[in-house]
């Protein structure tokens, strides 16, 4: 009796082992993240992530991830030549070999390439969480109409992230042409290299205070470096850091 005693139990604490697994596996979908837009920002989505997941699980759980790290020069390359049909390509291509691997949803882990997410998302069959429009639901809940958005000169002055903003009834405030060009240049020559300096975070707190005047109640960091540079605290109206946004809608999504 003994005998069996030793052998049962074991194996009574294994099932019960992999049934809590299994529980997990019905559960937690598998994230699919295009990441290395840039590599700083890319490990604050991985980090925040893993936390959120791990906060809401408990234990030592952490996310079911699959995470495709483009190098950036050759998408700079591709932005600074405006060529959007070849990056709508890439991402197509590196979205269906995440789908393929067995990712359940993509996430762009960057702003301003959501230019194409559109065309990526009719050539994909999984979800793809769309930073801009978790960002309004976000202001929405925030019961704010009114934002400033800061990112590239792309996602500053092309449409696709306003009108995503503008169905939601949301205005958005954008800074003068030579404040665009002082953000533009600071993301990829310092920003998106780890090289974050007091005057470029003066500058950025001078053009939020700018953006205040004009009316706007929040300030969108429409580029995920923009976080790592700028907290809530620098600012005198609500931060929105769509990096801790998109990653908390993908936790949500990861776990519903």
């Amino acid at each position: 009796m003994q005998c069996c005693d030793i052998k049962v139990f074991p194996l009574l604490r294994v099932a019960a082992v992999k049934t809590r697994l299994n529980e997990t596996r019905q559960y937690m979908k598998t994230l699919g993240i295009i990441g290395g837009l840039s590599w700083f920002s890319t490990t604050v989505y991985y980090r925040t992530i893993n936390q959120l997941t791990n906060q809401q699980l408990g234990g030592s759980h952490s996310a079911r991830l699959l995470l495709y790290s483009v190098d950036f020069n050759d998408f700079k390359i591709l932005q600074d030549n405006n060529d959007w049909g070849k990056i709508e390509q890439m991402f197509t291509e590196i979205a269906l070999r995440l789908q393929n691997a067995g990712a359940d949803c993509i996430v762009m882990a960057t702003n301003t390439p959501h230019l194409v997410a559109d065309i990526v998302r009719q050539k994909i069959k999984i979800p793809l969480l769309y930073i801009a429009e978790e960002t309004a639901k976000e202001i929405v809940r925030q019961k704010i109409n009114k934002v400033g958005l800061l990112g590239t000169k792309f996602t500053m002055e092309k449409d696709f992230f306003k009108d995503c903003l503008t169905k939601f009834g949301i205005e958005t405030v954008i800074p003068d042409s030579s404040d665009r060009e002082f953000i533009h240049t600071s993301i990829f020559n310092e920003l998106t290299k780890g090289i974050f300096r007091d005057e470029t975070k003066k500058k950025y707190i001078d053009i939020i205070a700018k953006q205040k005047r004009d009316g706007a109640d929040g300030v969108i960091f429409g580029c995920t470096e923009i976080a790592l540079l700028i907290k809530q605290d620098d600012s005198n109206i609500i931060v929105f850091d769509t990096t801790a946004i998109h990653s908390k809608a993908a936790v949500d999504f990861a776990l519903s």
